[in-house]
């Protein structure tokens, strides 16, 4: 019981100092730095609870999850395609985005998506 709880308060620390090392490396990446920091910020977010040792009660509709998260990926791929300047369609300018944070918070949400699409597979 001990080291259950131990690893409930330690998981979520060694999680945080991973990501506070890892981050500051893809910095130099462009567009790129921004969607890979998103998407392991969304896998981390999505493995806090299981790593931890806490929420095994599975959510039957989680497996859906593939559906907005492949809609995201179609959003952020747009918005590389309008920063290199391959695409700009007149229809889709409301999605073109140059501010990196969005990216960022897009990939979060892909990120955290598609890791529990994965896990709640049966």
């Amino acid at each position: 019981m001990f080291l259950r709880k131990l690893t409930v308060m330690v998981a979520p620390l060694l999680m945080a100092l991973a990501l506070c090392v890892l981050l500051p490396v893809m910095n130099g990446l462009g567009f790129w730095s921004n969607v890979l920091k998103g998407v392991l910020l969304g896998i981390t977010l999505a493995l806090l609870l299981p790593l931890s040792g806490a929420g095994r009660r599975r959510e039957p509709f989680a497996g859906l999850l593939w559906i907005p998260a492949l809609l995201l990926t179609g959003v952020v791929a747009y918005q590389y395609l309008d920063s290199m300047a391959l695409a700009n369609l007149p229809v889709l300018d409301m999605l073109a985005t140059r501010d990196g944070q969005v990216v960022l918070v897009e990939c979060t949400f892909i990120g955290y998506m598609e890791t529990q699409c994965i896990r709640t597979r049966k």
